[in-house]
């Protein structure tokens, strides 16, 4: 009797042995053709490095399904390192399955101060010491970063950019630390291996050449900066290294801080700005912050012609900025007393908004508009918003410092991410601990 139950999980065990064999072979049988795309187009973009690599088949079908529907949004990416330094980890949100993929933390990150490098093919961390500026080679820094130079000026708070194969440092220089003829305003560009001087920021912007001071945004031509609290502007072109026009953006004089994103693209090819801001609401409002958004353009930086500004809806900015628990006596002046800061990441296909004082509070998805045509009637930029819960990460680590910054996703990137992930669960002791994914 022993010995037949022996035999029946034997057999039973092999039958299982070779379908999962064989389920490759099945797949690639039965799903084909314009059936294998269908199936591809709806697969969330996390599982699609995985997708390709089942066949040859597979990974043509996922490129055709990609070329035919794009997935055109950017990824929300937010970093967290630990106060004081420290290995950090990475959490992406994609917006067409509205997940979050946790990223852990790579092998080869050091503890250092991680900043930014605003790029219109996607934001990167870098760290800045004396010996040089190492920038990540992805966006969820997975990879090992590429290594540059220093800046000749050495810099505590800097705007970094990447405009095409350039990187530009604007401001933020130490002042104990400059030298004969330089200054805190300082404007450097790296091309061809080494680092040149250029005009320093305008003087409108001078007072407050640094990243806490100003919001900045980075496209294909050009680096555009905005005062947050005063709505001062202008851009920067490291091409020809020259500035643009310097004007006071003030759309609306009530209107506390400002935000710049890349807009959408003319039908010349002309730059567009998405100049957001966040005031203040009445207090018989339905909510105690508005925050609107205007397209302008990008050579003037004056307001698109007959395109009205476009408003985020009331439940999204009253998560942003939620209101405060006090009572209805100092209600109006514990409203004025509050001070707003809007964060701001985003490119020509849209972007995210988010209480810089709060990340976690969550952040604001909006989707431009792809042609001024295709919506007859409305000439406004914003096509749609969509609430982005926290990520995970910042929730389990309430005190780590978060980065958030935002790029296109694709196949290459998402395979370092899966690879990441599967060497944390190969080797769980060395990086931080796996995130779970909502």
């Amino acid at each position: 009797m022993g010995g037949s139950v022996r035999a029946h999980d034997l057999k039973h065990r092999r039958h299982q042995e070779a379908c999962a064999a064989d389920g490759a072979s099945l797949a690639a049988m039965y799903l084909y053709g314009d059936v294998l795309e269908a199936v591809v187009e709806r697969v969330p973009a996390s599982d699609l490095a995985a997708t390709a690599r089942v066949s040859r088949e597979w990974l043509r079908a996922v490129r055709a399904a990609l070329r035919r529907r794009p997935r055109r949004l950017p990824w929300l990416v937010v970093h967290l390192q630990a106060r004081g330094g420290g290995r950090r980890c990475a959490a992406a949100y994609d917006p067409c399955a509205g997940a979050w993929l946790a990223v852990p933390a790579p092998r080869h990150a050091a503890p250092s101060h991680v900043r930014l490098v605003r790029g219109a093919r996607g934001d990167r961390v870098c760290a800045l010491s004396l010996s040089g500026l190492d920038v990540a080679a992805d966006p969820l820094g997975t990879a090992a970063g590429v290594a540059l130079a220093a800046p000749a000026v050495w810099r505590v708070d800097p705007v970094f950019a990447a405009v095409g194969d350039r990187v530009v440092a604007l401001g933020g220089a130490c002042g104990l630390a400059l030298a004969d003829g330089q200054e805190a305003a300082a404007v450097e560009v790296h091309e061809a291996g080494r680092w040149a001087a250029c005009d320093p920021v305008p003087d409108a912007l001078r007072d407050s050449a640094a990243a806490t001071w100003l919001s900045a945004a980075a496209t294909d031509q050009r680096v555009y900066l905005v005062e947050r609290t005063t709505g001062w502007a202008s851009w920067f072109d490291p091409a020809t290294r020259r500035w643009g026009p310097t004007r006071r953006l003030g759309p609306d004089p009530a209107v506390t801080t400002w935000g710049v994103a890349p807009g959408r693209v003319g039908a010349a090819g002309e730059e567009r700005l998405l100049l957001f801001g966040a005031k203040r609401a009445d207090k018989e409002a339905e909510c105690t912050v508005v925050v609107q958004a205007w397209e302008l353009d990008g050579s003037t930086l004056e307001e698109t012609p007959s395109a009205p500004s476009d408003a985020m809806p009331p439940e999204f900015s009253e998560r942003l900025f939620p209101r405060d628990d006090i009572d209805d006596d100092d209600d109006d002046q514990g409203l004025d007393d509050a001070p707003l800061s809007i964060g701001l990441c985003g490119n020509a296909s849209g972007g995210y908004v988010y209480n810089a004082a709060e990340p976690a509070n969550g952040a604001v998805l909006y989707e431009l508009r792809e042609e001024e045509g295709k919506a007859k009637g409305s000439a406004t930029a914003v096509a749609r918003w969509e609430w982005v819960p926290c990520a995970p990460a910042v929730q389990a680590e309430p005190l780590a410092r978060a980065i958030l910054a935002c790029s296109p996703m694709g196949l290459d990137e998402l395979a370092l991410a899966v690879a990441a992930r599967a060497h944390t669960d190969a080797h769980p002791r060395a990086s931080t601990p796996n995130l779970p994914i909502h």
